[in-house]
């Protein structure tokens, strides 16, 4: 591959991980992608420097200029969304910079609108699909910068006559100065991602260590949020139609305990009390206050029963277009993840407004079971005020309350009844969500009950609250989500928006309000066992993400912080126990009686191994100038000119013993020399000439250790021979 393709492909890839990370957001209409991606794609075998050396400059500008009358027509009469109107304005002027593109500062002004894609997509989204955008962006880029500042920096020396060209667009021969005419792709784009790596583990100290500033809460600050499907908090009946259900994930919910040791529970949303013969709705009266804050938590009740099933629950829920608070039954706090939390007298939670964002919050719910044998047989204890709102029915067709009354007939206790009905409706009644009513019909209740006797979740459990009522057991709907699917890998719950659920509350007296689901079970989703894996892990990789990584609190900052001082504290007493435990059995083991006995001994012997020692130094000395040789011999030493060095160093030795002490001004040669007619003269300066040979880069002949090692031992026989130094003066 040329540098110019290696160079083009690398821009092109860096452009478009920009457009890819803004495109994935799913803020961006359709067309505007399709028209885009046409764009990108075609402008690769365009000639853009020959279209842009044809084109006058003032069409150019006048085409570029000519799109703000249209940007602004786009925010006031199509998107009538500022953010979607400017990532219109960038495509345009991305597209253009694309075809007309000829010179240096038209790459430079891609790569800034690539990098505002970036920036608006980090608004518009912040799931892992924009991490991965972001680290091709990252390696993309550094590649890109490497070239551009190659090929930069090439064109000027080219153009300021230094060099001869060394990057063409094509492969040549000849000249020898084409370094690049074939370029190595591979280790380039290698190093690019070794210093990404590089960049992003330097980067990850800071991000741990930085202080944090948000609170618990990571919103999408731009967009619309996302209209939930079969939840609502209004119920209308008599529609016809088909309920199309939707896979798109509503939430994610994590729990402190396993699936087995709880009940199936169900996210709460919001509860309806008033019917007026076709829809469910809340009542006018109902106000809500600020639930009181104490400390990270909303505290909602103040006691909490002995023996309590206390689960804890992480709600991570995407933009949706919803006041509700979910939660398990019966809320006791909630993190203080946004300002304020409301409750409602029917004890339904929400916020101030929809935050049309990403949320996580934390719920700690009682789940006990209730204990039915402790509940009244009768309706004394049901307090006025639940009387009067959840006990209205409005003129309703008669069979409704004949058939609640024959149902119930058998049983005397409230909640025995409540049981029954709710088991005639699971058996006699089916599941769809085919709409079959009229629009017009006077009761659409009475026709699911009589007539179709089919219907999704909000008609069964329509049915249920309002036969209740005609019994004098107050009710009411309430509106949330099903448990969800579970996720093994991210360890949490998965719900879709098909999760949806109605069900039904009715109060039963001392314990309030108990939940009773008279739906048939929904009919399974079943999936491969392989996508079913991958979605799992892609959504556990999603998990990992949004908690650990965007929702990186001030608090868990801290928490990470004193972790790991904590293990580091660990380790340290760790290392002290061991080494104080090493010690006790050491002292343990030691007899303080054997101790004094070799006391004497254990001194004599350490005088003797002193002298012995004191001996050796000394000894070795002359031994080792004797020995030394063999021994290089034997262990087969590396000749080299340090051994070369050492030769002539013992034979210095040798000769200081003697009394003979080479002055600091004498070469080796002048010193050999001066020895005169001494019987060390002679071999002293052979092995002179062998070291001087060998130290300085001479040739390096085989007999010159052999000779040097006999003339050493030569010259010990000559000192031993000819005594201590004799003048030396003729």
């Amino acid at each position: 591959m040329t540098f110019a393709r290696y160079f083009k492909l690398s821009s092109y890839a860096l452009i478009a991980s920009g457009f890819v990370a803004i495109a994935a957001t799913g803020t961006i209409d359709l067309p505007a992608v399709l028209l885009f991606s046409i764009v990108l794609v075609s402008s690769w075998w365009i000639d853009t420097e020959r279209l842009r050396s044809r084109t006058p400059a003032w069409v150019l500008n006048s085409v570029a200029l000519g799109y703000f009358p249209l940007y602004v027509a786009d925010y006031l009469f199509v998107s009538h969304s500022f953010v979607t109107s400017t990532v219109h304005l960038i495509f345009y002027m991305a597209a253009l910079k694309l075809v007309t593109r000829a010179s240096d500062r038209d790459y430079v002004y891609l790569y800034l609108i690539s990098f505002a894609e970036l920036l608006a997509a980090s608004t518009l989204t912040i799931d892992i699909t924009f991490a991965v955008s972001l680290a091709a962006f990252l390696v993309s880029a550094v590649n890109t910068l490497v070239l551009f500042e190659m090929r930069r920096s090439n064109a000027r020396a080219r153009n300021e006559g230094e060099i001869q060209p060394v990057v063409v667009s094509e492969r040549v021969r000849g000249t020898g100065y084409e370094l690049f005419s074939r370029f190595p792709a591979a280790p380039m784009g290698w190093m690019s991602l070794g210093m990404t790596v590089l960049i992003l583990a330097l980067a990850v100290p800071i991000f741990v260590l930085m202080p944090r500033v948000a609170l618990g809460v990571y919103n999408r600050p731009a967009g619309r949020g996302q209209l939930l499907s079969g939840f609502s908090e209004k119920v209308e009946l008599g529609e016809i139609g088909t309920i199309k259900e939707s896979e798109t994930v509503v939430m994610r919910v994590r729990l402190n305990r396993a699936a087995g040791e709880l009940p199936a529970l169900r996210w709460r949303g919001v509860s309806l009390e008033h019917y007026d013969g076709r829809s469910w709705s809340r009542s006018a009266g109902i106000g809500r206050v600020s639930a009181p804050a104490r400390g990270e938590y909303y505290k909602l009740e103040e006691e909490i029963q002995e023996r309590a099933l206390i689960v804890e629950q992480t709600f991570f829920l995407e933009g949706l277009s919803t006041r509700a608070v979910f939660a398990a039954s019966k809320p006791l706090a909630v993190s203080r993840s946004f300002e304020p939390l409301l409750r409602a007298q029917s004890g339904d939670l929400s916020m101030l407004r929809p935050l049309f964002g990403k949320l996580r919050y934390s719920v700690i719910s009682d789940v006990t079971a209730v204990d039915t044998a402790a509940l009244w047989d009768s309706s004394e204890g049901v307090p006025d005020e639940v009387r009067r709102l959840y006990l209205q029915v409005p003129p309703l067709d008669r069979r409704i309350a004949e058939l609640a009354r024959q149902v119930t007939s058998g049983q005397s206790h409230p909640y025995r009844k409540a049981l029954a009905l709710e088991s005639h409706l699971k058996r006699q009644y089916g599941y769809s969500l085919e709409l079959k009513g009229s629009p017009t019909a006077a009761d659409p209740l009475a026709g699911f009950l009589f007539d179709v006797r089919k219907g999704h979740c909000e008609y069964f459990a329509s049915a249920l609250a309002i036969m209740l009522r005609q019994i004098g057991i107050p009710s009411r709907l309430v509106n949330g989500f099903r448990m969800g699917e579970y996720n093994p890998l991210g360890d949490s719950w998965i719900v879709r928006q098909y999760d949806a659920h109605s069900w039904v509350e009715a109060y039963f007296a001392p314990y309030g309000w108990i939940e009773l689901d008279p739906t048939p079970p929904d009919p399974s989703r079943s999936r491969a066992p392989l996508l079913k894996a991958v979605a799992d892990l892609m959504d556990a990789i999603d998990l990992w993400w949004a908690d650990e990584i965007v929702n990186y609190t001030l608090w868990k900052q801290m928490h990470v912080l004193s972790s790991a001082r904590a293990r580091i504290a660990d380790f340290q007493r760790r290392i002290r126990d061991y080494s104080s435990d090493l010690l006790s059995q050491a002292r343990d083991r030691l007899d303080p009686t054997l101790l004094r006995r070799f006391a004497p001994a254990g001194a004599a012997a350490g005088l003797v191994l002193a002298a012995a020692l004191a001996v050796f130094g000394r000894l070795s000395r002359r031994w080792g100038l004797r020995f030394g040789p063999l021994l290089r011999r034997l262990f087969g030493v590396k000749r080299s000119r340090q051994s070369a060095a050492g030769f002539y160093a013992e034979a210095l030795r040798l000769l200081e013993i003697r009394g003979f002490v080479r002055s600091p001004d004498q070469t080796p040669l002048e010193f050999a020399l001066s020895l005169g007619t001494h019987p060390t003269a002679g071999p002293l300066l052979e092995l002179t000439r062998i070291y001087n040979r060998l130290r300085f880069g001479l040739a390096d002949r085989g007999e010159d250790w052999s000779e040097a090692e006999s003339l050493l031992v030569f010259l010990r026989d000559s000192l031993r021979a000819g005594g201590m130094k004799q003048d030396l003066s003729p």
